[in-house]
């Protein structure tokens, strides 16, 4: 289990964990809008967009792929990963210790939860506004959403749990 070092009050990782949240929305949001803007350029320049690689050859193949997978795999890796390791963090005694390393997981959840959404927008962007990633990246901004903390969500998550208890 990972052990930062950061002793910030719950207030301050609390906040730095929302805009941190906010700001890899906001890097989303402006790398869409320039995608959006390089596609509606050469739209009217050539009456194409933009493509670099062909999504029937190869390398457009290995790109959609691994878009695909890495999705597949970090979405549902990092939700049900961090909810596993809330179970872990709860148990620690030391409270300084409990919201330190739950900032390093949060944090890290968020951002494979993010890189998802990158990646399928860039695979959209170098496919030639290839249609099936801009779905692939909308799964991964609704799964961004789950997401989001709060200190309602963190307070539940850092309960230990009554073994007892069927959820």
């Amino acid at each position: 289990m990972l052990k930062p070092h950061y002793h910030m009050t719950r207030t301050e990782w609390l906040s730095s964990l929302k805009i941190g949240y906010y700001v890899m929305y906001a890097l989303i949001v402006v790398l869409f809008g320039a995608i959006w803007y390089l596609n509606y350029d050469s739209l009217a320049a050539n009456g194409e967009p933009f493509k670099l690689f062909d999504p029937n050859e190869t390398i457009g193949m290995v790109l959609q792929y691994a878009a695909i997978i890495y999705t597949l795999a970090a979405i549902p890796g990092a939700l049900y990963g961090f909810k596993r390791a809330c179970a872990k963090i709860a148990k620690i005694d030391n409270d300084d210790l409990k919201y330190d390393t739950y900032y390093t997981y949060a944090t890290l959840r968020m951002a494979l939860v993010a890189l998802s959404v990158a990646l399928s927008l860039l695979a959209y962007m170098l496919l030639g506004a290839y249609n099936p990633m801009i779905w692939l990246a909308a799964v991964g901004a609704v799964a961004l959403v789950f997401t989001k903390p709060s200190a309602a969500k963190t307070e539940d998550e850092l309960t230990p749990k009554d073994p007892n208890t069927q959820y």
